[in-house]
């Protein structure tokens, strides 16, 4: 099934482009890099022939004068090829489209060097308008990685999903060695999934330092499987909790982990809500380019807001019923903030404005918005 995907990347510019294992960076390329030459690295005999030798690139694609591009897929399996694509776009026209899903490993080879060179991007899983028939209850339970939006068994597949990523992308990333511990903080880190961080006191039930579990979050991080929401701190009044959030990727991931069914009208499925339309503007702020920085905004007295899109716009998610008092978060913080918007995002299916200025904005208007850059 064809998806026409929102990312659109740079032309005649050398790309790397990260994300997580399945959300469709190999069959985005293959789409619209068909005729380029390939360099597979999960299959086998490539992957050992540069391992062994990593200068066959060079080798084999050096010495043209014409244009061309070259995708080399996976390229964090053998980051030292890294040095091969730095020589080639200093000294030969070569146009490279390289695909990871681990910055930990590109960086250490020292990615950053090419910076003004190679264009990171990023590819997220399927946003909304990315998926026939957006079923919103299905897709804050499974997700939307796209294989698993197309699945006729999402469950198992997902749990199947889960487990690779334990087996594979963390073992392989050498910094985990006690996996039973390590499979107690994702556990855990499912429960904190939107919420602000404890890094405390997620390392006391754990059982291990709290150093080891800030190093747990960075590899989930670096793995791509997570994202930092950090705190917006520039505030006059109110001293500001500086402690960041944290999301999966993925609605469908913590779900997994802890077994989870959702149900209308419980504090989980209004997490879940949250964590989509965060994930969503994230996606905005990527593809559509038009967003510069995304926050949350938490008073030490208690006050919040869950969202605040580039110090201009200020954005509460709710699932229940929406009343007056519910803006207070977003009132207080503009008592802090010139604000363009307040906006509470819901289930109303009717975009309305609350006396106190504040707008009800049904989820569907919000993502229009975010993703055209309507503010």
């Amino acid at each position: 099934m064809f998806i026409d995907r929102k990312l659109q990347l740079e032309p005649d510019k050398s790309i790397l482009l990260l994300g997580p294992r399945r959300v469709g960076k190999s069959t985005y390329l293959k789409e619209n890099f068909g005729d380029a030459h390939w360099v597979d690295l999960l299959k086998t005999d490539v992957f050992f022939d540069y391992r062994s030798r990593p200068a066959l690139l060079r080798e084999r694609y050096g010495a043209t004068k014409e244009r061309q591009v070259i995708v080399v897929d996976e390229i964090q399996l053998i980051p030292e090829l890294i040095r091969e694509v730095h020589w080639m776009i200093e000294n030969t026209k070569s146009r490279f489209i390289l695909s990871g899903s681990s910055a930990r490993k590109l960086r250490k080879e020292g990615v950053t060097n090419l910076a003004g060179r190679l264009r990171t991007r990023h590819l997220f899983p399927l946003v909304a308008s990315e998926i026939p028939k957006f079923n919103l209850e299905e897709r804050l339970q499974y997700g939307c990685l796209p294989s698993i939006v197309l699945s006729k068994n999402p469950k198992l597949d997902l749990k199947d999903y889960c487990g690779e990523y334990l087996r594979e992308e963390i073992q392989s990333e050498g910094h985990v060695r006690n996996l039973p511990a390590f499979s107690r903080f994702l556990e855990l880190s499912a429960l904190s999934n939107g919420e602000l961080l404890s890094f405390s006191t997620i390392a006391r039930d754990c059982g291990v330092a709290q150093k080891t579990i800030k190093e747990y979050f960075q590899i989930l991080v670096d793995t791509l499987i997570g994202y930092y929401l950090d705190p917006y701190i520039k505030v006059r009044k109110r001293r500001a909790i500086l402690a960041p959030k944290f999301y999966f990727f993925d609605c469908g991931l913590p779900n997994t982990l802890l077994g989870r069914e959702l149900s209308r009208k419980t504090p989980e499925y209004g997490k879940a809500f949250e964590q989509l339309m965060v994930l969503e503007t994230i996606a905005a702020k990527e593809y559509g380019r038009k967003i510069d920085k995304l926050t949350y905004w938490r008073s030490a007295s208690g006050y919040e807001v869950d969202l605040i899109i580039d110090s201009h716009t200020a954005v509460e998610f709710k699932t229940g019923a929406i009343h007056s008092q519910d803006a207070k978060g977003l009132l207080k913080f503009g008592e802090e903030v010139k604000l363009k918007n307040k906006w509470l995002v819901g289930l109303e299916t009717t975009p309305r404005k609350l006396d106190n200025g504040v707008w009800i904005l049904p989820w569907k208007e919000y993502l229009n918005r975010i993703h055209e850059g309507k503010w």
